[in-house]
């Protein structure tokens, strides 16, 4: 028994066996229901690589658009996909591939990751239990994979890896501003990640002693995004820190005629993009910022029930009754360590801060990969408590992690 958990235990069999769930489904799902090439249709991020390609510059995500500058992707995946482009050609079979390749293997080093960071937050026993949660391959379904060219997956690498070296990278000035110079990556990288920071940030001044250490965390984000924000202002005229889509976001959600919780017909740019060829992208967002904001004012009672559908909706995607246990748990796993960790909080904010812009907006499953990981691991730590106190044993699934520098 022993030798069977120390070899589920190796980080290289982890990896190993999340590759091969993720290879399996991805092979499954390009011989049976599309090709690869399918990828890159109705995709912003290929499009801006396209473009970056051919040497536009960061511009024009939908097609049959003009040339133009554009802020409504964060800059860093397109970055790695026009890497991508440039070695295996634009929108090649060969460059969805890579890309849909890149996604396996960040997904699967998440996974032999999640046993360290379950270790050093709780137990081995829990990190075991994540890992190998992880390495079923929730989101490599052909639903999502659909739109696999995407940040969520590099995005939920980097946020394990942050909860890995949490502890130990707060225990001074430096390490506060490394993490701030890291975290605006992320951002760069995943924008809604910003709000689980933010309320950090915020619990941290309210709550913790070492407020102050928080500046230099604040000016290391601010110095990952000025170089983007400043970009922005020149190339299109406003403050844009991030990104401007959050009009057509919440328009595609909440509008007059809609259908369910979500609808792309009408001038939304990848099917119809006369309208924002001809008022150019921020007149075109701001405008459907304020469709939306009109009709969430004139139908509040329709806005609240979408919202409502749709917060239902992120817990149960990808429609699965496993996935669904995960998530209870997952939710039991975060009270039992605001109660009991140290740490509890950290875990537990991300849960609460993370989906709301999509209970508002619009979701899709690949949405939330990036704290997958986290409900994953506190999902594991709900289940081997529940086990332990079912057993009647004296074994305790949590112990308190070294090296804690946020106190």
């Amino acid at each position: 028994m022993k030798r069977i958990r120390r070899i589920a235990a190796s980080p290289v069999v982890i990896f190993a066996a999340a590759v091969t769930t993720r290879l399996a489904v991805t092979t499954y799902t390009f011989r049976n229901y599309y090709g690869p090439e399918v990828l890159f249709m109705q995709n912003e991020s290929s499009h801006i690589a396209s473009s970056l390609v051919a040497g536009l510059g960061f511009s024009s995500p939908y097609a049959n658009v003009p040339i133009a500058p554009t802020a409504q992707q964060p800059p860093l995946y397109p970055l790695v996909l026009a890497g991508i482009f440039g070695l295996f050609g634009t929108c090649t079979r060969e460059s969805a591939w890579a890309a849909v390749s890149l996604n396996i293997v960040a997904a699967s080093l998440t996974a032999a990751l999640l046993y360290r960071v379950g270790k050093t937050y709780f137990s081995e026993t829990v990190g075991l239990v994540s890992a190998w949660i992880a390495v079923l391959p929730w989101m490599f379904s052909d639903l999502s994979l659909s739109v696999s060219l995407s940040a969520s997956f590099l995005a939920g690498l980097g946020f394990v890896v942050l909860l890995l070296f949490l502890p130990w990278s707060t225990k001074n000035n430096r390490g506060w501003l490394a993490l701030g110079v890291y975290a605006g990556l992320l951002v760069l990288l995943q924008t809604t990640l910003l709000s689980i920071f933010a309320a950090w940030g915020v619990w941290l001044v309210f709550c913790k002693t070492r407020s102050r250490r928080m500046l230099w965390a604040l000016a290391g984000l601010v110095f990952a995004l000025l170089p983007w924000t400043v970009r922005n202002y020149v190339e299109l005229g406003r403050f844009i820190p991030i990104r401007d889509n959050l009009g057509l976001e919440l328009w595609l959600g909440n509008r007059p005629g809609m259908q369910g919780t979500v609808d792309y017909s009408g001038d939304f740019p990848d099917h119809d993009p006369s309208t924002y060829a001809r008022l150019g992208e921020l007149r075109f967002m701001d405008a459907k910022l304020e469709d939306a904001k009109a009709f969430i004012v004139r139908h509040p009672v329709a806005f609240a029930e979408r919202c409502l559908q749709r917060a239902v909706q992120f817990w149960y995607f990808p429609y699965s009754r496993w996935w669904i246990l995960l998530s209870v748990l997952s939710w039991v796993g975060a009270i039992l360590a605001c109660f009991r960790k140290v740490m509890g909080a950290v875990l537990a904010i991300p849960l609460l801060v993370f989906p709301p812009v999509y209970y508002l907006t619009h979701l899709f499953p690949i949405y939330r990969y990036p704290i997958d990981p986290l409900i994953m691991l506190l999902a594991a730590y709900a289940a081997v408590e529940l086990a332990v106190l079912l057993s009647g044993k004296e074994y305790a699934a949590t112990h308190t992690p070294t090296g804690n520098g946020l106190l």
